[in-house]
Order: structure tokens, then sequence, then C-alpha cells
């Protein structure tokens, strides 16, 4: 069965002159994982507030961020950007807040954060909804403890920089990232042995809620990332959904292999996502043991 999937329109903004088509990629996701799954359950939420942001970022760039005076994290003053940010982060909180209460794993369709730090945005990134999912989930559970677990290619230096302004927040995150670790030259072995010691710890530190940031741009064929084949891709997302045992929250981040046509079929960061999507649900009855034996 699969999980709850927390999306909005909003959070999506299509025709960002980018790179990156992040922006744009929560309808594109959307759009094929209800040709694949039907039922799909998908869940409404509210979009977060300024202030909100504002439990991880430097108010002041938050403003100047929503004033256009400070670019976003795509480098324009799209006002578009900034206000989808109000329902990306929005839907990786509510997905984070409502993981508990499920025993799949649950999706937010989302990209964008690990990059963006407390007071600064950069790499596609403008706010960092993983540093407020956590601090949102801390603020409704006091004491809880939150792991991030960062699978994208790419080192989450704006996490980081963040817990280093909010040792607060700091002291309730259990934060590991690949890309602090490996290189397109790195070996799978390598990083499949980083991946067990950080799931590992996630599962000794008592995590009450993990997200996982199932990166497509650890592909090996990802022109900004580049180690992982196809079927070491999906090893990882089995891993996760399989061996963690908290609530989990997954979300899309990186991916910038081209399309190789005109659909949603022909996009291989997308059939990356949907092999995620994959694993969630061929894991849902091992997770489903997991809901059961915590909430005894």
């Amino acid at each position: 069965m699969i999980g709850p999937i927390f999306y909005d329109s909003r959070q999506s903004v299509p025709s960002v002159d980018s790179f990156s088509k992040s922006a744009g990629k929560p309808a594109r996701f959307m759009e094929l994982m209800l040709h694949h799954y039907r039922p799909l359950g998908v869940e409404p939420f509210k979009p977060v507030t300024r202030d909100d942001l504002c439990l991880a970022h430097d108010p002041a760039h938050v403003d100047a961020v929503f004033d256009g005076r400070t670019p976003n994290g795509f480098g324009n003053n799209d006002p578009r950007v900034a206000d989808a940010c109000l329902w990306t982060v929005g839907s990786l909180v509510a997905a984070t807040l409502a993981a508990p209460l499920h025993p799949q794993a649950v999706c937010s369709p989302t990209s964008g954060f690990h990059h963006a730090g407390y007071a600064f945005s950069e790499g596609y990134c403008t706010f960092n909804g993983l540093a407020v999912a956590a601090a949102k989930f801390i603020q409704a559970n006091p004491g809880a403890t939150v792991g991030i677990l960062d699978c994208d290619f790419h080192y989450g230096n704006g996490t980081t920089d963040i817990l280093a302004h909010n040792k607060a927040l700091a002291a309730h995150v259990v934060h590991h990232t690949a890309g602090q670790y490996f290189c397109p030259e790195g070996q799978a072995i390598e990083f499949f042995h980083w991946l067990g010691e950080a799931i590992d710890d996630l599962n000794e530190q008592g995590c009450d809620v993990v997200i996982y940031q199932a990166g497509a741009d650890m592909h090996i064929d990802d022109p900004l990332g580049g180690l992982l084949t196809t079927a070491e891709m999906r090893q990882r997302d089995r891993e996760v959904m399989r061996k963690v045992r908290a609530p989990l929250v997954w979300n899309l981040a990186g991916g910038y292999q081209p399309t190789q046509g005109d659909t949603i079929f022909d996009d291989p960061v997308l059939q990356l996502h949907c092999a995620t999507m994959g694993e969630a649900n061929a894991s849902d009855g091992i997770r489903d043991k997991f809901f059961k034996e915590r909430n005894a």
C-alpha cells in the first residue's frame, strides 16, 4: 500500500529558467505517480509562514528573499519561487508531523533544501525544509529526536550551517549527509558501508522520525553526481525503507539527467524517483511490523 503523499499544486513552479528542473518537478512526479498507482492518497496541508522559516533561518534573510532584495536559490528574484517555498516546506513539515501515524513511508514530493543555510540561499535551494521540518516536529513533540538521512549526492552544507547556528535544534537532530564523504570516483561498496553505519546510528539514537532525502543525483549517469547504478539506487532505497526503525518520510531531492524525450516517461530522474516509491511500496509489510512493535 502506498503511503500518503503531501502535495499541493502550489508547490510546483513551471518554466523557471535554470539548469535544475526541481522547481517544476513536483507536478511532473505526481503525474507519473497517478499513472502507476491508483488509488493514490494525496493529503492536503497548509503552507508554512515566514515565522516558521525563521525557526531555521535568519529573519532578515527570509524577508530579503521575499522582498526580492536577495536572490533565491536559483540565483534570480522570481517571486513565484519564494511563494512556492511556503508550500514545498509546508509539504515536508506536514509529512514529517504525520509520519508517526502511518506504518508506511510518507512522501513529500519536494526538492531544493539542503544547500540553504542560516542566512544564505544557493545550489537551487532557497529555504531549508529539512531543518524547518525538524524544528516544527520538535516544537510539536518537545524532547523528540529527528534524524536526517541525506542521500543526495551533494553535501548538505546548508543543513550543517543551520545546526551550527542553532545549538538547541542541533541537540535534537541526528544529521547524516552522504555528500560529505563521496565523489564520482567513489565506490558503491564504500557508500553502502557508510549507509549501514548511518542507519545503525539513527536506530541507536532512537529517532522519533527520520527524514530521508532520496536524491536521484546519486546515479552514475547524473552530470552533477555519479556513483550508483540503477540497481544500486534501488538497493539504497530498499535498505533505508527496510532498516530504519522509525517513522519515515522521504522526499525527492536532486537529479539532473536530461530528459530523453517530451513525456514524463522519457525523464530518467522521474524514473529513479518512481523506483524509490516502488521500494517504499514493496517494504510495506516490514514497516508495518516496525509500526506495530513501536506502538505495542
